[in-house]
């Protein structure tokens, strides 16, 4: 299902950037700006972290936003909270409804322990890569939200990793509450099922 431009009419894209596998890209979005996630073909995760972007020990957290909508997941009109309980965006679009508060970025080692994988391209990476020049090292990337990824919790609470419900252009918009600083990786996964087993591209647009 394709989302409706609904909160975006007579809004003006600022900048757009098409996101490969092998790169994450990093955004500046300013309180009461919105932004647009898309899932170009359909079946891929789009990794994203963010930080206040005038103070970086600030930024997003899945536990915060598990706690302050006493949900494990994300749905329309639902908060995106900092570690410091301070809302950052709000969900007010999602042709979807199933996101990922679970599962942290992937890293070299989440590999090369899960699937015996040598320097596979990998989320965090990608990220330190974007980041290097705002100063963030890999272990001030923060855990992060994953949109279209579907994880699923077994009987004995056991998180099963789950083939994405998206389709070709569906999409999620936030709207800032706070100026912020945010990366976004499609994610490379092709040993699971994150991303259909082919990892394709994910579009970013940031309205004013």
């Amino acid at each position: 299902m394709t989302i409706s431009m609904g909160p975006l009419a007579g809004r003006m894209a600022r900048r757009a950037m098409q996101i490969r596998p092998s790169q994450a890209g990093v955004f500046d979005v300013k309180a009461d700006q919105f932004l647009q996630i898309t899932d170009m073909l359909g079946k891929q995760v789009a990794v994203m972290i963010a930080y206040n972007l005038h103070d970086m020990e600030e930024y997003f957290s899945p536990a915060t936003t598990r706690a302050i909508n006493r949900s494990m997941m994300l749905t329309k009109e639902h908060g995106l909270y900092s570690n410091r309980r301070n809302k950052m965006f709000s969900l007010i679009e999602d042709s979807v409804g199933r996101h990922d508060l679970l599962m942290p970025p992937c890293d070299e080692q989440s590999y090369r322990d899960d699937y015996g994988a040598e320097k596979h391209f990998n989320c965090m990476d990608n990220f330190r890569k974007a980041l290097a020049n705002r100063g963030v090292t890999h272990d001030r990337v923060p855990d992060s939200v994953n949109w279209f990824m579907n994880v699923g919790l077994k009987a004995r609470g056991e998180i099963e990793v789950r083939e994405p419900i998206s389709e070709r252009n569906d999409a999620v918009i936030l709207r800032a509450h706070m100026d912020s600083l945010v990366s976004i990786c499609a994610s490379p996964n092709d040993q699971n099922p994150c991303n259909g087993f082919k990892p394709t591209d994910i579009l970013i647009r940031v309205y004013v």
